[in-house]
């Protein structure tokens, strides 16, 4: 026959007896039990570096995902307004070729008055959607902004001063939208005489 376990501890009750029913556990400090428990502070620090580290990464990655969207919003119609520019300079050179015509009539005098209208209203529209004219005539050569097409030997202008623009620039939002196609005064040389 099996003698009686007691069920609270699952021994024998001549265990139990001897220590008068009360079992004696020891309890060891929690650094005997585990070997890596020295190193348990430490590795909460490195969590909690990580953690701080992932923190930082997501609130750099939001801002720049926010800063991609507000670009992406400013310079969604970009492609369109670049479209626009060509038809722009073509109605600019109409008019300068306008001015030359003598003694022009009446017919031709309202179709100049047409396309001045025209022009002015492509150029609301551009300053309506932030596209401004990048500064050329006379100003100084900016490889920024500026496209040199060719230089011209000048006494009347300073070395690196723009002298003609071939083709009006354009920034949109203070971005390069296109460049200004210039030529650039360049120091004449003088002659020597032989």
């Amino acid at each position: 026959m099996e003698e009686p376990r007691d069920p609270g501890t699952g021994r024998d009750d001549d265990d139990s007896a001897e220590t008068g029913g009360f079992q004696e556990e020891t309890l060891e400090p929690a650094s005997s039990a585990d070997p890596h428990s020295g190193s348990s502070g430490e590795e909460a620090d490195q969590w909690k570096e990580k953690y701080i580290r992932l923190l930082a990464d997501f609130d750099n990655y939001r801002k720049r995902m926010g800063r991609e969207q507000e670009d992406s919003r400013k310079f969604a119609n970009e492609s369109l307004l670049k479209s626009f520019l060509p038809i722009l300079d073509n109605l600019e050179r109409a008019l300068f070729h306008f001015e030359k015509v003598d003694s022009p009539s009446s017919e031709v005098k309202a179709l100049v008055e047409g396309v001045k209208l025209t022009e002015k209203q492509f150029l609301e529209l551009l300053e309506k959607n932030h596209v401004t004219r990048i500064p050329a005539q006379g100003e100084v050569f900016d490889p920024n902004v500026h496209e040199a097409m060719g230089f011209s030997p000048s006494v009347d202008h300073k070395e690196g001063t723009i002298v003609d623009v071939y083709q009006q620039g354009y920034l949109l939002q203070g971005r390069l939208l296109r460049p200004s196609l210039v030529t650039v005064a360049q120091k004449k040389e003088e002659e020597t005489g032989s």
